[in-house]
């Protein structure tokens, strides 16, 4: 068992109150039905809040929105509140009155009677744990061609900088059977880039991301074929000279969209040599527009013939392979080809350029180890 915190003096007067475990379960048991008896008061009073149309007259979208703004709860509990309030008064109701059921359970089994459920579904209810009662609304719900049509109708993709414009947040909505394609073409596309039987690699829902990243790629610039290595899109990045040079890089650059970006995207960018660069004067008041030193076409093509794939130890991705510049252009790396090395997607974007990880000078051409973040040698083998 993990280390005990140091217990509050409340929790110490329960050890001396209680005389066993058993006594504590069933005083919590007591506690959850006071709650309940609670909040079946609440949602009477809600019931005659939405009856009169309060809500709608408070300049909110929903009944549920009003109560979480009211009550400062959680969008998943004023909708289990409004939720019972908008059910008829039956024996759901009469037991979250009667403090025998918690409010989770009820309105569970609320979502389900409204699927039109028969009786016999909801006694099943009864004998399942409150987390499995959404399966069983899940698999009752009927679905007609009018809701798939409301369903399809609604899809989108939802995509917006968050409020320090340090990254990008957003959700979808789409049909199931949709959904269900997506999901697998992004673990097959995640399978391809990124070693399945690796046991350090990105978590399922890191790849999932990383493998819609490539396929928007894909379709934006593709691939060209073995024979030469494929093209980024250009970027145009904006940099205060002054700020950038102060942090590191780590402020005074942003994208054309306003997103800023670190040191690590600013390496991956003059690494990959697509991009235009506005440099902002010292006093603000001219821009200085510049094409960036792009990597040569004919250095590019030379690089991905020499190395022949990705020069990564063990590694046989050949999807999307670019040059990368071993010393970072921002430390001074070179356009030279003995300063360039050939790495597939997974490894430049992600393994570099992102986690940080940088190639060990000391190892192979051919077969490029990497070394962790504030690592400057590889440790000795054991």
């Amino acid at each position: 068992m993990g280390t005990m915190l140091t217990l509050s003096t409340e929790a110490q007067e329960v050890l001396e109150e209680y005389d066993s475990v058993d006594s504590m379960e069933q005083e919590l048991v007591r506690l959850e039905g006071l709650v309940s008896r609670v909040r079946s008061r609440q949602v009477a009073i809600i019931e005659a809040v939405y009856h009169l149309q309060v809500p709608h007259w408070d300049g909110t979208r929903s009944l549920k929105e009003w109560i979480a703004g009211r009550l400062d709860l959680q969008p998943r509990n004023a909708s289990d509140l409004a939720v019972l309030a908008k059910a008829e008064s039956g024996p759901i109701r009469d037991s979250i009155k009667a403090g025998v059921v918690s409010v989770d359970r009820a309105a569970a089994t609320t979502r389900l009677a409204n699927t039109g459920a028969s009786d016999e579904v909801l006694d099943e209810a009864d004998g399942v744990a409150v987390g499995q009662i959404g399966r069983l609304a899940a698999r009752h719900r009927r679905m007609a061609p009018h809701d798939e049509a409301a369903v399809f109708k609604m899809r989108r993709l939802w995509v917006q900088p968050n409020l320090g414009n340090t990254r990008a947040l957003g959700t979808f909505d789409m049909p199931g059977a949709d959904a269900e394609s997506l999901i697998a073409g992004l673990d097959r596309r995640a399978d391809e880039i990124i070693n399945p039987e690796d046991p350090n690699r990105p978590t399922l829902e890191q790849r999932r991301l990383d493998a819609l990243v490539s396929l928007a790629l894909d379709a934006t610039v593709p691939a060209t074929g073995d024979s030469v290595a494929p093209r980024r899109l250009k970027a145009h990045i904006f940099i205060d000279a002054t700020e950038c040079h102060r942090t590191g890089g780590e402020s005074g650059a942003i994208t054309r969209s306003g997103l800023k970006v670190g040191p690590n995207t600013l390496d991956e960018i003059f690494c990959v040599g697509e991009t235009v660069t506005t440099f902002i004067d010292v006093d603000g008041l001219k821009a200085v527009r510049t094409d960036g030193d792009r990597l040569p076409n004919r250095l590019r093509d030379y690089v991905f013939f020499r190395d022949g794939g990705c020069t990564a130890d063990g590694c046989t991705s050949r999807y999307r392979l670019e040059p990368h510049h071993i010393t970072p252009r921002s430390q001074g790396g070179t356009h030279e080809p003995d300063g360039l090395t050939l790495l597939c997607w997974f490894h430049h974007h992600i393994v570099v350029h992102q986690q940080g990880f940088t190639i060990d000078p000391e190892s192979p051409p051919k077969r490029r180890r990497f070394l962790a973040p504030g690592v400057t040698r590889a440790p000795p083998p054991n």
